[in-house]
């Protein structure tokens, strides 16, 4: 079991996300060790300006006018200014700190003018910084915010937005190739369900446009063989119903010249020839090209072919529950049906039976025999045009069509056969056809 989205276009996600996760990480962490250094020399020389100029201030005005300029401060500078007391020690150790260690440096490199008594950092993570002007020491504090350079968070929050931005440019990609490959499986379901599909647009990348027109020459040239095969079918078995028929008339007129038990043998032949050619006629016409009942309904067929057989003296065992009406093609439906039943009088033994249901979303028929059934690692294989099975199946005639045309059938109405051994003995004969979305149950019957 992997862990891995099954789909091109989800690992494809996953696989860009992830880059640039790692490609974030690696950048944020090259850009703090790379920039811290010069980060704290760039606040230390924010900080050393503002001295400068409080402490330029101060010793221009009078007096007088310190108390106003230091009311000010806060609104226009984010930085308080006090008067320091006596109390006050004049010269304190600069605290082990990266940001003080550069201001301080920087008061040494550039040799301002301004007397630096002391710095310290309190509680709250402000700066407070001790000039001297004029025989009068001030302290000058500089709040958190006031040097304080973006948050972690707000880069954090590009990088989420960079992110973000990419993986948007990534699924726009993507999706571009996702589409067409889709269309493609679809296309390819289609010729699987024995339908030919529309033409694929041949657009996008330089590799999408010749997949497409490689799977367009593909899909027509599998249509013109289909057509050519069933053109061949269509004409031997036509060609073939003259002289049969010749065969049968001259039979009849041969009278007692031909003995009983030869005349018996020569009928036989010539029921099973024009019952092979009966296969060859349905499998050529596919069905593809019938209408379709928008409202088809499978039991009415079920119940017409038991009517037919029944006025033939072969009556069947129905198990029908009503169904949704669905869309049928009524002749295919019913080629599939007599084909079904046939296989099973052919086989089979006992009473055959027909059962209707309804599983989900989906129309379930079986044709139940008593039969020697399949064996399940021949069950793909009979369901091939013109396979027989060599055991008791292979003394019955036929041109290994019957469960073919079945299997064409089906699938022309996206659905699916299953030829699965019966419980006692036999053979149960499944089809599953797929209803329409919201196809109301039917009432039961009072």
């Amino acid at each position: 079991m992997t862990l891995l989205p099954r789909s091109l276009l989800a690992r494809s996600i996953l696989l860009i996300s992830l880059i640039l996760i790692a490609s974030q990480v690696a950048w944020i962490q090259f850009y703090r060790m790379s920039s811290a250094q010069s980060r704290s020399d760039l606040v230390a020389s924010s900080i050393v300006r503002t001295l400068e100029t409080v402490a330029t201030a101060l010793e221009s005005m009078p007096a007088a006018s310190r108390r106003k300029f230091s009311e000010r401060l806060p609104e226009e500078q984010n930085i308080r200014l006090y008067p320091a007391s006596r109390l006050d020690v004049d010269e304190l150790a600069v605290p082990n700190s990266p940001l003080l260690a550069a201001v301080d440096a920087q008061l040494k490199r550039e040799r301002t003018g301004t007397n630096v008594l002391a710095m310290i950092e309190d509680a709250d993570h402000a700066l407070w910084v001790k000039i001297r002007i004029k025989q009068q020491s001030y302290w000058v504090v500089f709040a958190e915010e006031a040097f304080q350079l973006p948050p972690a968070a707000a880069w954090a929050g590009w990088s989420v937005v960079s992110l973000a931005l990419a993986l948007f440019g990534g699924l726009a990609l993507m999706l571009r190739v996702n589409r067409p490959l889709q269309a493609l499986a679809d296309a390819a379901e289609e010729i699987a369900a024995g339908k030919t599909p529309d033409a694929l647009p041949e657009k996008g990348p330089s590799e999408i446009r010749t997949l497409s027109r490689a799977f367009n020459h593909m899909s027509s040239a599998l249509s013109q063989q289909e057509s050519n095969r069933a053109v061949l079918l269509a004409g031997v078995s036509h060609d073939l119903r003259t002289p049969l028929s010749r065969l049968r008339l001259a039979l009849e007129m041969s009278g007692p010249r031909v003995p009983e038990t030869m005349r018996d043998g020569m009928e036989q032949d010539i029921e099973e020839m024009d019952a092979i050619i009966d296969q060859f006629l349905e499998f050529a016409r596919e069905g593809a090209s019938e209408a379709v009942d928008a409202r088809g309904d499978l039991d009415a067929l079920v119940r017409a072919l038991a009517e037919r057989y029944e006025r033939r003296g072969e009556p069947l065992a129905l198990r029908l529950e009503p169904l949704p009406p669905m869309p049928l093609r009524p002749m295919a439906i019913q080629r599939m049906l007599t084909n079904l039943v046939e296989n099973a009088r052919r086989y089979g033994g006992g009473t055959i039976e027909i059962e209707t249901r309804r599983e989900a979303d989906l129309a379930v028929v079986c044709v139940l025999d008593r039969g020697p059934g399949i064996p399940p690692e021949a069950v793909e294989k009979v369901l091939q045009p013109f396979t027989r099975l060599n055991d008791a199946r292979s003394d019955t005639g036929g041109a290994g069509l019957g469960l073919a045309i079945v299997d064409r059938a089906a699938r022309l109405h996206g659905g699916t056969v299953r030829l699965m051994p019966r419980e006692g003995g036999g053979l149960v004969a499944r089809v599953e056809l797929p209803l329409p979305p919201q196809a109301p149950a039917p009432a039961l019957p009072a």
